[in-house]
Formats: C-alpha cells, sequence, structure tokens
C-alpha cells in the first residue's frame, strides 16, 4: 500500500510542475506575441497629473539672525495678477501652494522697514518646491537733526533780566 501512495504523491508532483512550465511558457509566448505586433508590454497611458509647486521661505530681522513672526507675506501670480497671503508663523516661515508659472513675493513693510533680502521673482515649474525665498529686514537710515545742546551764550549777548 505504501507503493501505491509514493506513487500517487509522484503523480501529484510531475502534474503540478507540468502545470508550470505551461504557464511559464504561455507567458513567454505572449510577451514575444505582443512584442511583434508593436503592442508594448508596459502601460505608456496617461500618467497621474503631478502636485503643483510650492514657494516656501522665512523673514529674518536684521543682519538674519531672528525670526520674525506674524508678518503678512503676499505671491502675486506675474501672467494673471492672482494673489495668495499668509502670515509668518512663530520661526518666521511660510508656505504657498502655487500652480505653474512665474511669481512675484511681496512683504508687508512696518513703518522704518527696508528690506535687506528679497527673492524678487521666482519661476515655478510642476512638483517645485523653492526653499530660497527669503526675506532679511532691516532699519531704514532716517536722516535726523542731531540734538542742539544749548550754550550759556548763543552768540547775541547776555539774557536780559
Amino acid at each position: 500500500m505504501q507503493r501505491d501512495g509514493l506513487r500517487v504523491i509522484r503523480c501529484q508532483c510531475a502534474h503540478r510542475a507540468t502545470v508550470l512550465w505551461v504557464a511559464i511558457v504561455a507567458a513567454a509566448l505572449l510577451s514575444l506575441v505582443a512584442c511583434r505586433r508593436g503592442v508594448p508590454v508596459l502601460d505608456t497611458g496617461p500618467k497621474p497629473v503631478q502636485a503643483d509647486g510650492t514657494i516656501s521661505g522665512t523673514v529674518r530681522g536684521p543682519e538674519g539672525t531672528s525670526a520674525v513672526a506674524g508678518r503678512t507675506v503676499e505671491v502675486i501670480n506675474v501672467a494673471t495678477g492672482e494673489r495668495q497671503q499668509a502670515v509668518t508663523n512663530n520661526a518666521g516661515g511660510f508656505t504657498f501652494k502655487v500652480k505653474p508659472g512665474k511669481y512675484r513675493v511681496e512683504l508687508a513693510l512696518h513703518q522704518g522697514e527696508r528690506l535687506v533680502k528679497s527673492p524678487g521673482e521666482i519661476d515655478v515649474h510642476r512638483s517645485d518646491v523653492d526653499a530660497s525665498a527669503d526675506f532679511v529686514l532691516g532699519s531704514s537710515s532716517i536722516a535726523r537733526p542731531r540734538y542742539h545742546a544749548p550754550r550759556a551764550d548763543d552768540g547775541l549777548g547776555a539774557a536780559i533780566a
């Protein structure tokens, strides 16, 4: 009886091996026929739409040392005039998701401030991340009259008593 059982196991193993080889040969023939007819094996159909670009940066105080939080930054699409605004976070950072195109990045200045560094125009392509839109603030140089110290004698003579 053991021989009959052994034959059944050998027969089943041989049958599985035959089925596997037939499947491999069929797949190889199918790919060969597909290549000969000019049908590509890989899908060359339309790809999923890529993500829009990102403009990000920071606003820093004089000499680029301290972060400036709570400042309004605006990006303007040069072609369409479309505007987006954001407020800087505690680290002075801001981020915008934008469609591909040319953008101008602007910062609202307070009285007595000037820009030491600004990013200018940025050209954004699909899936671009531009992290160099940084601003550095400085204080304006305002010409102020010097304080005139009072003199005992202002050149007009002695005071009238």
